[in-house]
């Protein structure tokens, strides 16, 4: 078994011929925080709608735990154990809280087609465990007084809450999170720094794309840089954060300028 929980090797993507992600390659350990940045439209996006199967790349593999995983649909890729949530927030708006990270928690059931005309004693437990999952994930993420709040009708913060909540009730091992502070202010952005420590103290993998540079850098542990779909840099925070490939990237040369 490979010592990396998730390796890119050499994928490409295409749309009508441009190239969207080229020859990108980076590997993942078991436990990090691993930030992917890059100016908007570097294909940061791209490259983790590849991994959870919404694109098949053209070139390259995505391995998980050493197996090839390129071209598994979105649902095979959750019950393998990748979960994500978007730079949009997508929830259920008329459906409780409770309601929408329960949604989360049909990978986990045991429950058969039929059980919903003949309960059964099984059933009845299943049901059990995965209403008490849904229990401690809102205490977690301190949600326990909206649960039967429609998510609709909360705050754009708490919204992301429950996002993050729903995809944790399938017990992932990597849970990708594109740019999970998108929309938030500062106390909500410290706050969510925490719970993302939190999660991966639960044992959780987490990958991320985030534009906040401060939050960034004190969070993650590795960093992958993309540019124009091609990883320019990579190393440690502090590394990453003084590379001058980096920093032209983001601001430009003075060559450009003049």
């Amino acid at each position: 078994m490979s010592e990396y929980l998730l390796e890119i090797k050499n994928v490409s993507k295409f749309f009508y011929g441009l190239t969207a992600i080229d020859a990108l390659s980076l590997k993942v350990k078991q436990g990090q925080i691993y930030g992917i940045i890059g100016p908007n439209g570097a294909g940061k996006t791209t490259l983790f709608n590849c991994i959870t199967g919404i694109y098949t790349p053209e070139e390259g593999e995505i391995l998980w735990k050493g197996k090839d995983i390129k071209g598994t649909p979105p649902h095979k890729i959750a019950e393998l154990g990748i979960l994500r949530t978007f730079q949009t927030i997508r929830l259920f708006a008329e459906m409780s809280v409770a309601e929408n990270i329960m949604s989360g928690r049909h990978i986990k059931s045991k429950q058969k087609w039929y059980n919903g005309l003949i309960p059964t004693p099984a059933y009845y437990k299943d049901e059990r465990e995965n209403w008490e999952k849904v229990g401690e994930l809102m205490e977690f993420f301190g949600l326990s007084q909206y649960a039967t709040t429609p998510a609709g009708d909360l705050s754009y913060g708490v919204q992301r809450k429950i996002e993050m909540a729903r995809a944790l009730a399938a017990e992932p091992e990597l849970l990708i999170l594109d740019e999970p502070a998108a929309g938030l202010n500062e106390n909500e952005t410290i706050e969510l720094a925490k719970t993302i420590r939190e999660i991966r103290e639960r044992g959780v993998t987490i990958m991320m794309i985030e534009h906040d540079m401060e939050m960034v850098m004190s969070l993650t542990e590795y960093i992958t840089v993309i540019n124009f779909g091609a990883k320019i840099s990579a190393g440690v925070p502090a590394f990453v954060q003084d590379d001058p490939i980096v920093v032209e990237a983001y601001i430009g040369s003075d060559d450009e300028d003049e």
